[in-house]
């Protein structure tokens, strides 16, 4: 696949099949994507890849306390944790609502305990059958490590497109590092920073047609000089 048509294809995917992946594909895959830049070479990042009996158990102990209402506490804060979205206004709210309307108009979503089921699916990740959690060491401080790590994230999201995978970024993931401390083994000397769902897409799910719509390049553009 071309660059570029790996950057206009790409998707985020919220329903997978089954099919596990398997390691070979997600190491190649992995070795492709760590050729992202980062500053002064630091390569910042560690990949931990949860699937079968551990990512099942992140699953449960998430929708548990998902259900009872347990705030998310991630490593990375990413705005008000009374929900699990950051609180917006102006035009980044405006996208983040159109986001949501499409998805459920997509899914047929009218009512609040549909809206409801519907997140406990983001809880699951969206029934991925692997999921790679990004980490950085804490001797590493700023936000340039972040900064590295999105490079990579990316990265791992167009090659995936490759071997026939998609991705869905996801904060979720991450939502409860203790539970992937326990679970996973994440030591307390890593810093949990983003997480990803990867598998392969279930395209004949009413989901995989949303396609979000992007900024008109002029309205974000300015030439200097």
């Amino acid at each position: 696949m071309e660059v570029l048509e790996a950057i206009r294809s790409r998707k985020s995917i919220r329903a997978f099949r089954p099919d596990p992946v398997p390691e070979h594909v997600l190491i190649k895959l992995l070795g492709v994507a760590t050729r992202a830049p980062s500053a002064v070479n630091l390569q910042p990042w560690e990949f931990f890849i949860v699937r079968g009996k551990a990512l099942k158990e992140v699953k449960s102990v998430y929708l548990e306390d998902y259900r009872f209402g347990k705030l998310p506490d991630p490593d990375i804060p990413v705005g008000d944790t009374r929900d699990i979205a950051p609180v917006l206004e102006g035009v980044y709210k405006e996208r983040q609502v159109a986001l949501a309307k499409q998805i459920f108009n997509i899914m047929g979503i009218t009512k609040a305990n549909k809206k409801m089921e519907w997140s406990e699916k983001m809880m699951q990740f969206y029934d991925a059958p692997t999921v790679i959690i990004v980490a950085v060491d804490k001797v590493l401080q700023g936000n340039w490590p972040i900064l590295d790590v999105g490079l990579v994230t990316q990265n791992i999201t167009l090659a995936a497109q490759e071997f026939g995978l998609g991705t869905c970024i996801m904060r979720a993931i991450v939502d409860y590092p203790k539970h992937l401390r326990k679970i996973v083994g994440i030591p307390e000397s890593k810093r949990i920073i983003v997480g990803l769902a990867i598998g392969y897409p279930d395209w004949d799910h009413p989901i995989a047609g949303l396609k979000t719509t992007r900024e008109e390049i002029d309205n974000i553009v300015t030439f200097v000089g």
